[in-house]
């Protein structure tokens, strides 16, 4: 058959070639006519030519048609060769073996294709015989190979064939397709039977994999050299209507509070099986007859591990897949039709794994979900193969419709997308290129990228301790700053100076408190160079040798009232968690939840190829994962540690399942679960609320221990008018002290004392007052201030001192919304320069903001 010939559409069917097709069949049958003409010239150096000039390489995106130009090739040169040739062609599957059968029988009618397991007789060879296997088959150390590699009584071996097909001047040509696959997998038995056994005169090699590394070391190995180099661009494939347009990477995008709360794998099959049912719907639309295929993906199973399949099939199954149209393929579970799934409109979603990932042919499939955890470059040009060719009914309208003419990807984790945009890289800066040994001039000539060079980072000259972290965000600065000042490791005015001067300070300071007892500065740091911040660590280690006794005559009394938290036996009581129920129930939207199954959000679709090519899909929604929700919503009810939230969950139940039924509701047990966990992870403020309502019906208070007679503190302490041992406490930070000067200024004459209210680890026994927490935490603000006419026991106020910036921590934000059952609100003041600023509390922000000046007047208040 003529090169001209392969542009005429016979009355079989077959494909007319498109122009880079037909420029590729062309240029290799010319290589293949060189070498094998050069070798019968010069037989000596038939192996160096082989070697060096007869080996070719056609690489093309996955789609454009490699197995038919290389039929096409072979086809074109049967008669036309100086010497007759015997084709060997490898697939890296078995799978593809069949594959290539069909399509070699159906568009390349001029070769016979032979079976050397079977037909190994060197007498019955003609011009263009075609044996198709895999490596395994012949190569490997198995069952199969050695079969064929053994003599039998009726039948000489694949070797033996060889050798007599030399002598009986055959040439031997090989074809590996998919040729990366081939020299990856049981490279070095593939290598040795290539080089002592076959011993190809030439060899054609296919990829859709650009400038493949396994192909460089195969080529290492076995010392050829890919003298020539067919390369087709994507867009060359694309523009003939063989490759879709573009490829689409959808990410779904949840609201915050329903993020942890959904399955990854379960959104990213959810997401597929949506644009899946869009593609089927738009082609029933046009008429076109096709029945589109979804896959997906899965990795290998573990050794004693869950069955992959199995799990993203039930998880198919319950986002509404029907199972009827799911197909598997893998190497544990063969689908005996898996070739036939292409034209099987009965099946829409096959999934596989990575080892069937390349080479089959799936022309209606646009969506692909990958579930498997690694995903580098090679996975994402195997995505790009499997989904990216154009089924032929959908060719006539190629270019016309957005949504067909592009693939789809989802994968579990958007953060590993980056395989998917190398693949998109590399394809599009291939440029359609024909460099063979036969032409008189390269059509493009390619440069070759120089790799990276790293200079060698200098070692340091001397290891010390490193700095600790910088502050992750205001809060934790301020946090870290005020702990600082407090044990007067750095001076307040830094308080004033710019973010990065004080994470500077903190790290310094931190860093010398944390090794100052260890000699970790080697004499790099001269003694005299300590900053003076160390003279509050020094000073700590000081004995507090003085004592200031209490002021009787100031009507301080014998002792505190502070706060007892509920006991263990109430609060495990049926009463109480009866009682929490109703209250939750009461203030929470927990009925409304009972139906809640699905979680709404939207799919961005953006293309790889096209990076202004962006579409946003609104009205997706993706299941609620109940384990997910139970594992999550368990920690909202792990808020206090004495709560027996087993006991909890069964009346809120009881309570719940009353009211659905009362109000005429459709439900099982795993509703009203869901519907309760997510009330408390959506509404966390009215847990805490109904816990804290539930609580106060229980707590009491009682005396403390005793005020000590005397306070033990360091001999320098400044005096104090008002203080109820007269003088100001060492342990008072920048604020606090501020704040005890501003009592000691007071000319109203309405304070009579005050305290600095020590804390105490937990509720162990102190003399300090307390508030209980609705965590369960204890609360002890900073200072206990007697004044003249307030309305609780001995007249005090309990008082909580903040610094210059604004603290909304959650600790803070729950200090703020109790108040105590004997002393009523606790004031809370925010230094201001020389003035104190009033905290209050606003719930419908839930914020704690500065209102007004702090007076002598506010300390009356009895409420927040």
């Amino acid at each position: 058959m003529s090169v001209a010939d392969l542009t005429a559409e016979d009355k079989a069917g077959r494909h007319v070639l498109a122009d880079f097709q037909l420029d590729a069949v062309v240029a290799l049958s010319g290589v293949i006519k060189r070498a094998i003409a050069q070798q019968v010239r010069h037989p000596e150096r038939r192996s160096e030519i082989a070697r060096r000039g007869g080996v070719m390489l056609l690489q093309a995106p996955t789609g454009s048609g490699k197995t038919l130009m290389l039929g096409r090739t072979l086809e074109t040169l049967v008669g036309h060769l100086e010497r007759k040739t015997v084709w060997f062609w490898f697939a890296p599957f078995s799978g593809l073996v069949d594959q290539t059968i069909d399509a070699l029988s159906e568009q390349c009618p001029g070769l016979r294709l032979r079976d050397a397991s079977k037909d190994r007789e060197p007498g019955l060879a003609r011009d263009g015989d075609v044996f198709i296997h895999t490596w395994a088959a012949v190569a490997a150390n198995n069952q199969d190979a050695r079969r064929v590699r053994r003599t039998t009584e009726d039948s000489y071996s694949l070797d033996q064939m060889l050798e007599l097909l030399r002598l009986d001047n055959f040439s031997i040509g090989v074809v590996i397709d998919e040729a990366h696959l081939n020299f990856g997998m049981g490279a070095q038995a593939a290598a040795s039977f290539y080089l002592n056994h076959l011993r190809p005169d030439v060899t054609l090699l296919a990829t859709a994999t650009p400038r493949d590394a396994a192909l460089d070391k195969f080529a290492d190995d076995t010392g050829v050299e890919v003298a020539s180099r067919v390369e087709v661009s994507r867009a060359q494939v694309v523009e003939r209507g063989l490759n879709k347009w573009g490829l689409m990477l959808g990410v779904v995008r949840l609201r915050e509070q329903d993020e942890g709360l959904v399955d990854p794998e379960t959104a990213a099959l959810s997401s597929g099986w949506f644009q899946h049912n869009r593609i089927k719907e738009r082609l029933s639309v046009r008429g076109l007859g096709v029945v589109p295929l979804m896959l997906v993906q899965v990795e290998d199973q573990a050794q004693g591990g869950e069955d992959p399949v199995e799990r993203v099939k039930e998880k198919l199954i319950a986002i509404g897949v029907p199972e009827r149209k799911i197909a598997v393929h893998t190497s544990g579970k063969p689908d005996p039709d898996f070739h036939t799934l292409a034209f099987d409109p009965s099946r829409e979603v096959l999934i596989f794994k990575v080892a069937v990932a390349t080479g089959f042919d799936a022309p209606r499939a646009w969506t692909l979900v990958s579930v498997r955890p690694s995903r580098g470059r090679d996975f994402g040009l195997q995505i790009v193969g499997r989904i990216m060719r154009v089924h032929p009914a959908v060719r006539p309208i190629h270019g016309e419709d957005d949504l067909l003419d592009r693939g789809y990807v989802f994968l579990t984790d958007p953060e590993l997308q980056s395989g998917l945009q190398d693949a998109a890289k590399t394809l599009e800066a291939v440029v359609s290129s024909i460099d063979v040994v036969t032409s008189n001039f390269d059509l493009v000539e390619l440069g070759t990228a120089q790799p990276l060079r790293v200079g060698d980072v200098p070692r340091p000259a001397f290891i010390t301790a490193p700095l600790p972290p910088l502050p992750k965000d205001e809060t934790e600065r301020q946090q870290r700053l005020e702990a600082l000042i407090e044990e007067r490791r750095v001076p307040e005015s830094v308080r004033e100076r710019p973010a990065e001067e004080i994470d500077r300070a903190i790290q310094t300071a931190e860093h010398l408190r944390d090794n100052w007892s260890n000699d970790l500065f080697g004499g790099l740091l001269p003694r005299q160079d300590v900053p003076d911040l160390l003279a509050g660590a020094i000073r700590s280690k000081q004995m507090k040798g003085a004592k200031y006794a209490l002021r009787k005559n100031l009507k301080v009394p014998a002792a505190l009232i502070a706060e007892v938290p509920p006991r263990a036996e109430v609060l495990n009581s049926e009463e109480f968690n009866r009682n929490l129920a109703r209250e939750f129930m009461r203030r929470s939207h927990v009925l409304q939840r009972i139906g809640t199954r699905m979680a709404p959000g939207s799919l961005r679709l953006s293309d790889l190829f096209d990076e202004d090519r962006v579409e946003v899909l609104e009205d997706i929604q993706i299941k609620l994962d109940d384990a997910r929700i139970v594992e999550r919503g368990q920690r909202v009810f792990d808020l206090d540690n004495a709560i027996n939230d087993r006991e909890l969950k069964k009346h809120l139940k009881d309570e719940l399942r009353r009211a659905a039924t009362k109000e005429g509701f459709a439900f099982d047990d795993r509703d009203l679960t869901r519907a309760i966990y997510l009330a408390a992870m959506r509404e966390p403020s009215t847990l805490i609320d109904a816990l804290k309502h539930a609580k106060a019906q229980y707590v009491e208070t009682a005396p403390a221990e005793p005020i000590p007679d005397v306070l033990n503190d360091y001999a320098d302490c400044a005096p104090s008018r008002l203080s109820a041992y007269g003088v100001i406490p060492s342990d008072l930070n920048g604020p606090e002290r501020a704040f005890a000067e501003w009592l000691d200024k007071d000319d109203t004459g309405r304070i009579e004392w005050w305290l600095r209210n020590p804390s105490r680890p937990g509720y162990t026994k102190g003399w300090g007052t307390n508030l209980i927490l609705p965590s369960g935490g204890y609360f002890f603000p900073d200072f206990v201030v007697s004044v003249r006419g307030r309305s609780t026991p001995d007249e005090i106020v309990l008082v909580e001192i903040k610094g210059s910036h604004n603290d909304n921590t959650d600790e803070s934000l729950e200090k703020i919304a109790v108040r105590h059952r004997r002393y009523e609100a606790v004031q809370w003041a925010q230094r201001d320069g020389q003035d104190f600023l009033r905290l209050v509390y606003v719930p419908n922000a839930n914020r704690i903001v500065p209102q007004g000046l702090f007076e002598f007047e506010t300390l009356l208040r009895t409420t927040g």
